[in-house]
């Protein structure tokens, strides 16, 4: 009952190519980051992947429809990812612990239905903001989307939702992981920066159980 309450949210919020600091593209599936290449399927519903880049960061890729049939496997230097109508995409560093925000991720669909895209960027100051884009019909043969992060935001989490149909294919993914920073006001702050880390750190954990409640995270 949860899921379904947070897709009709998704399918009554639905927003333009840009909205706010993060810009969607459908026109095309360039990008200048790292290849995201298959690294191992971690369960029946999380497969991992490694960034190719000097740091090799790893994404996760879980699946949030309880398809049975969800796998990957490596396609060439991109990771191809099948079977899912609903898909969750994280960065952690190499160590797979410490989660980071990234300022670009182009990827391409293969498949039927509509997608609509929840994503939650992370403000310069350390809060969070979660924006919606949706209705885009999927068409035959490869679709491109483009996420950008400008104005000193990071995307955070991506959720994918395929409504009427399903992800078949997805690949042809870039990442441009963003230089982790500490917000200004924390920076040499001593102890009071320090109470206001861990505030942050706090509301994010609080931030996170809420979307699990709700079956988005």
């Amino acid at each position: 009952m949860r899921k379904l309450l947070a897709i009709a949210a998704m399918l009554g919020a639905l927003s333009a190519p840009a909205y706010a600091d993060i810009i969607i593209d459908t026109t095309g599936q360039g990008g200048t980051g790292n290849n995201v290449i298959f690294s191992s399927i971690a369960s029946s519903n999380l497969i991992l992947g490694r960034l190719n880049g000097q740091n090799d960061e790893f994404v996760r890729f879980r699946d949030l429809s309880g398809n049975g049939n969800f796998t990957g496997a490596a396609n060439g230097n991109d990771i191809k990812i099948n079977n899912t109508s609903d898909l969750d995409i994280t960065v952690f560093d190499r160590d797979n612990l410490l989660q980071l925000g990234v300022v670009r991720d182009v990827f391409s669909i293969v498949g039927t239905g509509t997608m609509f895209f929840h994503v939650t960027a992370q403000e310069a100051d350390g809060s969070f903001q979660n924006f919606n884009f949706g209705g885009y019909d999927l068409k035959n043969g490869q679709n491109g989307f483009d996420f950008r992060a400008i104005n000193g935001e990071r995307i955070w989490d991506i959720d994918l939702v395929n409504i009427g149909g399903t992800i078949a294919d997805f690949e042809h993914f870039r990442i441009d992981v963003a230089p982790v920073a500490v917000p200004g006001p924390i920076v040499g702050a001593g102890i009071p920066g320090l109470i206001v880390a861990c505030g942050m750190m706090v509301g994010l954990a609080r931030r996170r159980k809420k979307l699990q409640e709700l079956g988005v995270a």
